[in-house]
């Protein structure tokens, strides 16, 4: 043990020496968006889908190997940004915010109000909270929020990390404390975990761009990735090989009684340990890899905010007319995934073509 931190600690320069784009991370990215699109299609058309390979997808791929990467990678980022000062991450969050109450509008609002219109059922206005819902992007923005007021207090790695795992902690034990008002919950549910429409709360969820951050401020001082990629996956990966097995016998998310949304920070410090690991096999993959696979990979991770965005306003028309017409909500793993793969393609190009073509008129405007 003494000999591999020894030598993890020989490949970095006390100079910020590795600078540009990190292929690891574009992999890293590019993956968790196919999952997270996968695990949506199956939590929208098919939500009683049950069976091994709906497992692996909803409860593996679609839970650690997709949002606690993809904000361990948004921690990574920040060492590597131009924009970093206080205003520029508090105009990110604002604007992350912004987007998200208007994609819950599109992806929810929208919906209902045309289900309510087609089948004059009052159920479908009722639920209006979901306009306020505390998804992904909500989340994003209170960490940029966060991170602007640490960046202007000048807090350093280890005290954004340290408060980082205190907020998990905290989320831990305020996990379905209720203020005695729906309401007031629904607003609560932005920092920690209660019984509304809320799925990533900062509390339990800013641990992972915190560890990223941490993780990003050695990794630009990386003069020898290859080598030091190959000794902490293997460190990393036997650890995760431990929790799996144990996942294995007492279910996954084991340790915060299977609330992956609101885990506590032993199953987060799991999930920080198996995205390390990743990075080493994604690094490995990158160099390997043909080069149009790893550009595919690289546009969805360019893009991965908006394919996420797209994606969603596509369920749900999608869940509205499964709705309103089909007889069976169940749906069969290759349908599902058909289904999956269709919406990656269709948001993709539909991104690609907002990126190239749409933002920068608007832009000019």
């Amino acid at each position: 043990m003494k000999k591999t931190v020894a030598a993890i600690k020989n490949c970095f320069s006390p100079e910020r020496v590795n600078l540009g784009r990190q292929p690891e991370l574009d992999v890293a990215k590019g993956l968790a968006i196919v999952f997270m699109v996968w695990v949506h299609a199956f939590e929208e058309l098919s939500p009683d889908a049950a069976g091994i390979l709906e497992t692996i997808v909803i409860d593996i791929l679609g839970g650690p190997f997709a949002a606690p990467v993809f904000m361990i990678c948004v921690g990574v980022g920040l060492c590597y940004s131009q924009k970093g000062a206080p205003r520029d991450l508090l105009y990110r969050g604002l604007s992350l915010l912004g987007v998200g109450l208007m994609l819950n509008t599109l992806r929810f609002g929208l919906p209902y109000l045309i289900m309510f219109a087609m089948t004059g059922r009052y159920y479908y206005l009722e639920i209006v909270y979901t306009l306020f819902s505390v998804d992904i992007l909500q989340f994003a923005g209170m960490a940029f929020l966060f991170f602007a007021l640490a960046k202007k207090l000048a807090l350093n790695k280890w005290a954004i990390l340290l408060i980082g795992a205190a907020a998990s902690v905290l989320g831990m034990a305020l996990r379905g404390v209720s203020l005695g008002s729906y309401e007031i919950d629904q607003f609560v549910g932005f920092f920690w975990g209660t019984d509304t429409e809320t799925w990533f709360p900062f509390l339990n969820w800013i641990i992972f761009p915190a560890a990223g951050l941490f993780f990003g401020s050695f990794l630009i001082r990386c003069k020898d990735k290859k080598s030091f990629y190959t000794r902490l996956s293997l460190l990393c990966g036997g650890l995760t090989v431990i929790y799996l097995i144990l996942s294995a016998c007492y279910g996954m998310m084991f340790l915060s009684d299977g609330a992956y949304y609101f885990l506590g920070p032993l199953d987060a410090a799991f999930f920080i340990i198996l995205a390390l690991a990743l990075f080493g096999l994604y690094d490995m993959m990158a160099r390997l890899m043909p080069e149009r696979p790893l550009a595919l990979l690289t546009r969805l991770s360019r893009n991965i905010m908006q394919i996420y965005c797209i994606h969603w306003v596509l369920l749900g028309m999608l869940w509205m007319i499964q709705q309103l017409f089909a007889a069976s909500y169940d749906l069969r793993f290759w349908q599902v995934t058909l289904i999956a793969a269709l919406l990656l393609v269709i948001s993709d190009r539909l991104a690609v073509l907002y990126v190239d073509k749409i933002k920068p008129v608007t832009v000019r405007m």
